[in-house]
């Protein structure tokens, strides 16, 4: 979990304060208001997502969230200019991971709790949450010391690599807790 928190800082705001200046750089100006679009567009992605957790569940909804949200980052990060082409393209690419880190972040908060034991699950949750913000700050330090915004390419397989790797993790190894009592959990955890 600690690496899908880490993974997903790094997606969330490396994506977010790199991906304006990269879609400058690829000839899209600010009036395309492409962003914008692509979070109001993400927003009935997110209700889809909450339903998803409340029918499924929270290993489910993470691994489901983990692969897609890769898989549209790694087709963003080789289709470049065929985007900018394709309108449609880039909306779709652009509300995938906007969409999808948030909700992986928002489900692995919740799935935290779940799953470390009563005895550490404030500290667990608490050290799965910043790990979430260390990636961020990291991306954050590297903007503040005015590294260069890097290729479309890097930055969204910065986010895709430790996402597909930890959502793999997930699937092997981290216990379903859909329908399980949190007893049950710890007592199996043990």
């Amino acid at each position: 979990m600690i690496m899908l928190a880490l993974g997903s800082g790094f997606g969330l705001y490396g994506f977010n304060l790199w991906i304006p200046t990269t879609l400058r750089q690829m000839g899209l100006s600010e009036d395309d208001f492409i962003i914008r679009n692509a979070a109001l567009i993400g927003l009935p992605v997110a209700c889809v997502i909450s339903m998803l957790y409340g029918l499924w569940s929270s290993k489910k909804t993470i691994i489901g969230l983990s692969m897609l949200t890769s898989i549209s980052l790694i087709l963003f990060a080789f289709m470049g200019q065929l985007m900018v082409e394709h309108r449609w393209l880039l909306y779709v690419l652009l509300v995938l991971p906007i969409a999808g880190i948030s909700a992986i972040l928002a489900v692995l908060s919740v799935y935290s709790a779940e799953v470390y034991p009563t005895s550490v699950r404030s500290r667990g949750t608490g050290f799965t949450s910043a790990m979430s913000k260390a990636g961020g700050v990291l991306i954050v330090t590297l903007v503040t010391l005015a590294v260069a915004p890097p290729s479309i390419t890097v930055i969204a397989l910065l986010g895709a690599i430790p996402l597909l790797i930890s959502g793999i993790m997930v699937l092997i190894y981290a216990p379903e807790t859909s329908k399980i009592t949190l007893e049950k959990i710890n007592s199996e955890a043990k």
